[in-house]
């Protein structure tokens, strides 16, 4: 998945598993950020883009491996590029940092279904999140603060609310990334 010099979505796809490749592919869309796509709990993917009104935008298969949908907007004023990602109860979540500085999140009501409002998780930051899952299945963000030091936000348990920013120090110059160990413990 990639932006176009057209400012649409392409794609490109193996025809058969480890076989060859499709021609490229338009999605369309008037896009302006890199895209992000997930699996829906079902195993459809989808792919999140910020259009040219700098609010949220989704496209989907309708089944897995099959079309797509048409675009849909989800609303936001966002700035970086999108973070989806799939919490512990089978919900899409996406993530996002807001033209206000905040991180902002949406997230679907319940399994491959309908999307919730946006909320804001609060926070001063200045890069795009990195969203990851805990090994007990809890999502945590980070991202770089105003004071250019490693921030995060994490749900008390999974799927329930938030606690407050803490930073962990640092000197961050670039984007973060998480990763999760094979024995539960995440690195930034």
């Amino acid at each position: 998945f990639a932006a176009g010099a057209d400012h649409a979505l392409w794609h490109i796809w193996q025809t058969t598993a480890n076989g060859t490749w499709s021609d490229w592919a338009s999605l369309g869309g008037a896009i302006t950020s890199d895209p992000a796509v997930a699996f829906n709990d079902d195993g459809r993917l989808e792919a999140f883009v910020y259009g040219t009104d700098s609010s949220l935008w989704h496209i989907w298969q309708t089944s897995a491996g099959g079309g797509w949908s048409g675009w849909e907007g989800l609303g936001g004023t966002l700035t970086g590029d999108p973070v989806p990602i799939l919490n512990r109860e089978g919900r899409l979540e996406v993530f996002a940092r807001g033209n206000d500085g905040q991180l902002w999140e949406i997230a679907q009501s319940t399994p491959n279904g309908p999307w919730a409002g946006w909320s804001s998780l609060g926070g001063v930051i200045t890069s795009d999140p990195a969203v990851i899952a805990n090994s007990d299945g809890h999502l945590e963000a980070f991202a770089r603060g105003a004071d250019n030091a490693l921030w995060h936000i994490a749900q008390t348990n999974p799927g329930a609310a938030w606690s407050e920013w803490g930073s962990l120090g640092g000197a961050i110059a670039n984007g973060i990334s998480t990763a999760l160990n094979l024995d539960g413990r995440m690195a930034a």
